[in-house]
């Protein structure tokens, strides 16, 4: 025997579930399509605007030099700096973007962080190798020291001072 108002109140919560199912999933899975998609739009732009320079994984761009830079989505990190790189980090706390250098000169290699569109976009670095790593603010003549990272070395934060100002650097092997 079958109740009609039964069947019809039944069928209209399963329909109630499936479209609550549905509209909860969706943002979700929107927010992580945006996010992907913000950072493949950032990735494009660096291929773009650099010469030679390659998509080389998700959100990470190899200069022709061999500098990397990694570009994190939304809410999550570039990871921390590798064994035998040192690296400069957009935000405190190695969050935002990481650009990657592993090279050195032996009367010092100089470098622009420029060149890879992170000039005055430093806060945080890490220095994961033997070489000493000396940077600049080349807007002053003459240029002015901001700080030295030692081998082994780390700062989640540079300081107020200094914050953002970082455009250059020279790096010493070790």
């Amino acid at each position: 025997m079958r109740i009609p108002h039964l069947t019809r109140a039944v069928t209209t919560v399963v329909a109630v579930v499936a479209t609550t199912a549905t509209v909860l999933a969706a943002p979700a899975h929107a927010a992580t399509g945006g996010a992907q998609a913000d950072v493949q739009r950032q990735v494009d732009q660096v291929v773009a605007g650099h010469p030679g320079a390659q998509q080389t994984g998700s959100g990470t761009v190899r200069f022709a030099d061999g500098v990397e830079l990694t570009i994190p989505a939304a809410g999550s990190t570039a990871g921390v700096c590798d064994a035998g790189a040192y690296c400069f980090f957009q935000w405190d706390d190695y969050e935002g973007r990481k650009l990657t250098f592993r090279d050195c000169g032996p009367t010092g290699l100089w470098q622009y962080l420029t060149d890879y569109g992170f000039g005055n976009y430093t806060t945080s670095w890490q220095n994961y190798t033997d070489h000493t790593v000396v940077v600049y603010d080349q807007a002053t003549a003459p240029p002015t020291h901001l700080w030295t990272e030692n081998p082994g070395a780390e700062s989640t934060y540079v300081g107020p001072s200094v914050d953002n100002k970082a455009d250059s650097f020279q790096t010493y092997c070790g």
